[in-house]
This record gives structure tokens, C-alpha cells and sequence, in this order.
């Protein structure tokens, strides 16, 4: 091979080398000649200057700047204005960001809001789903119609009107009131006359217009 000499071990070095960069000297050690030192192991694409890593050490693939003495983490990071760094000695929540950690266990789940008033009831209804449909009735005033405002929204029947009756419940007894429905309100076949309460009680059948409910009182 044009360049190159072959050592009496068979290893091909340069031609314009003093020696062989591989084979020990005779001090025990290989030549000064190449500039890797052969009783070391090296990384893949370490750089070799006299600046650089210490070979006797592991370095870390796709790390920078980083101790070689210290286990890199994958995704833990220096962190970043927009990604803030975690901190490892604390457990994480897939889904529960920082804001809602609490100082309890370090972690928080987020749980949905329960209202504020007791359920006393429901009405059911198999008109708006064969499979059924319930709704609660809680303490106080219930409005049910087809406006988003109601607290029962019904918007499979266009027939119900926007505000269409109001069930309340005070000191143990419910009362109905149609609140002026174009198409009535209806309990057990009986007509409701505009904006007069009624007494409700349980297993009693409400319709609103061509939408039919059966109630179930808890108390």
C-alpha cells in the first residue's frame, strides 16, 4: 500500500511515522506518535485535543456541556422559559400541569366542580332517548326549556319553548309553574294554567309539549 508501512504485528501506519502508532514501545506504553491513547477506550466522534473530554470516561451521545460523573436523564433538561426544568426528585401527573400542583405530595388531581345545592330529585325521559335520559332537580328553582340559560336545556324537541316551566323545591314539597309555553305543560294529561305553581309528586308524568318526563322525588 503506496504511503503506508506494515509493522512486524501487521498493522499499516503511515509511511512518514518514526514507528508504530499501535504497538507498545518500550517503556510499555503505545507510541506518542498517534494522538489517541490505545489503553483507553473512546467514544465515536469524542474530540481527541488536549481540551477535550477525558477518554477515560463515558461520554453521553447527544449530550452538551454535560459531567460525564453525573447520569444524564432523557427529557428532564435545563429547561426553557416556555418548558420550564423539572425537578426529578418529585413525582409527575400525566395531564396536571405545574399551576396545579398543591403542596400535598406534590401533585394535585383536578377534580370537576360539584354544585353547590343538594339534589332532591330527577325526571326521566324516554320521548328524547329510547335507551332513557335523566336530569337532576336540585334544592330551589329548576328551569327547563330550549335556551342555554335554563338549567335543564332541551334542544331535541324544537317544540319546548326558550323558558318553558320551572320545578322548585322549598321546605320538603315541589311545585311546577308553566312559565307562558306556546305549546302548554302538561302533568298527568292535566293542562297547567301560565304562571301558577302547582304541587309535584313523585311518579308523577310531566309533558312539555310533545316531550314526555316521568319524575322521582329522593325526599
Amino acid at each position: 500500500m503506496n504511503g503506508f508501512e506494515k509493522c512486524d504485528n501487521g498493522h499499516f501506519y503511515k509511511e512518514d511515522l518514526s514507528s508504530c502508532p499501535y504497538c507498545p514501545s518500550s517503556n510499555g506504553t503505545a507510541s506518542s506518535n498517534g494522538s489517541n491513547d490505545m489503553n483507553k477506550t473512546m467514544v465515536a466522534g469524542a474530540n481527541t485535543g488536549a481540551s477535550s473530554n477525558d477518554s477515560a470516561k463515558t461520554d453521553v451521545f447527544g449530550s452538551q456541556n454535560n459531567n460525564p460523573n453525573q447520569t444524564k436523564v432523557f427529557g428532564a433538561g435545563s429547561g426553557t422559559s416556555a418548558q420550564p426544568a423539572r425537578d426529578l426528585n418529585r413525582t409527575y401527573i400525566g395531564g396536571v400541569t405545574d399551576a396545579d400542583e398543591s403542596s400535598v405530595g406534590g401533585s394535585k388531581i383536578e377534580n370537576t366542580p360539584r354544585s353547590s345545592r343538594r339534589i332532591v330529585g330527577w325526571i326521566i325521559s324516554y320521548t328524547l332517548d329510547p335507551m332513557g335520559v335523566d336530569y337532576r332537580i336540585y334544592e330551589g328553582n329548576n328551569s327547563i326549556g330550549r335556551d342555554a340559560g335554563n338549567m335543564i336545556t332541551i334542544t331535541k324537541d324544537p317544540t319546548i319553548s326558550s323558558k318553558h316551566v320551572n320545578i322548585l323545591y322549598k321546605k320538603g314539597s315541589f311545585w311546577i309553574k308553566d312559565e307562558m309555553a306556546a305549546n302548554g305543560t302538561f302533568v298527568n294529561g292535566n293542562e297547567l294554567e301560565i304562571e301558577k305553581a302547582y304541587p309535584l309528586t313523585d311518579g308523577d308524568e310531566i309533558r312539555l309539549a310533545n316531550t314526555i318526563f316521568k319524575f322521582k322525588s329522593c325526599e
